[in-house]
C-alpha cells in the first residue's frame, strides 16, 4: 500500500489514511448512541488505529504511533479495571447480602462503595494519562502534517479528561475535541513531504 502512495520528491499521499481517521473519529463520537454505540466506537477505534499507524509509517515517524498506542492501552486498561472492580463490587454485595445477617450485609455494601470509589479513581488517572499520550501523538501529527487542528484536538481532549469531574465541562470539551479531530483529518493535506 505504501508503494502506490509514494509520490515524486519525497512526498506521500495520505488521502486514504486521513479519510479512515476522520471516519474513525466520527464513529467514536457516535458511541453514545443506544444499542449500537459500542460497536460504532469499536469500529471507529480500529479505523483510527489503522490511520495513525499508516500515517506514522508513511511519514517515517514511528513515535507518533508509539505515543498513540500507549494512550490507547492506558485507556483500554481503565475500562477493564472499571469493569472488573464494578462487577466484583456488585457480585460481592448481592452474593453475600442474602447469605449473611444484616450487619455483614452492611459491611458488604460499604465494601462495594470502597470498590467503586477505587475504580473511579483508577479509571480517572488512567483516562488522564491516556489523553496525555493522545495529546502528544496529535501534537506530533500536527507538526508532521503542518496542520495545527490536530494539536488543538489533543489539547481539548486532555483538558476535557482533567476536568471531567467538573459537572460535565470535561465531557463537553472531549466532545468538541473529537469533532475537531474529525475535522482535522478531513481537512489535512493529501500530499505531505517526508522529512528525515
Amino acid at each position: 500500500m505504501e508503494e502506490k502512495n509514494n509520490l515524486p520528491g519525497n512526498k506521500v499521499n495520505i488521502s486514504t489514511q486521513k479519510m479512515l481517521g476522520g471516519i474513525g473519529a466520527l464513529l467514536i463520537l457516535l458511541g453514545a448512541v443506544p444499542g449500537i454505540g459500542i460497536l460504532l466506537s469499536i469500529a471507529g477505534g480500529v479505523l483510527l488505529i489503522v490511520s495513525i499507524y499508516q500515517i506514522s509509517n508513511m511519514l517515517k515517524k514511528p513515535a507518533i504511533f508509539n505515543k498513540f498506542i500507549i494512550g490507547f492501552v492506558l485507556g483500554l486498561s481503565g475500562w477493564v479495571i472499571a469493569l472488573f472492580f464494578g462487577l466484583l463490587s456488585f457480585v460481592g454485595v448481592f452474593g453475600l447480602a442474602g447469605l449473611l445477617h444484616a450487619y455483614f450485609a452492611m459491611a458488604a455494601i460499604f465494601g462495594m462503595g470502597i470498590g467503586i470509589f477505587v475504580a473511579i479513581i483508577l479509571v480517572y488517572i488512567l483516562f488522564v494519562a491516556a489523553t496525555y499520550f493522545y495529546k502528544k501523538a496529535y501534537s506530533m501529527l500536527a507538526n508532521a502534517l503542518n496542520h495545527k487542528l490536530f494539536s488543538t484536538a489533543g489539547l481539548l481532549m486532555f483538558i476535557g479528561a482533567i476536568t471531567i469531574i467538573l459537572f460535565g465541562l470535561g465531557a463537553i470539551l472531549l466532545f468538541i475535541g473529537w469533532i475537531i479531530l474529525a475535522v482535522a483529518f478531513f481537512t489535512a493535506p493529501e500530499e505531505v513531504e517526508v522529512v528525515g
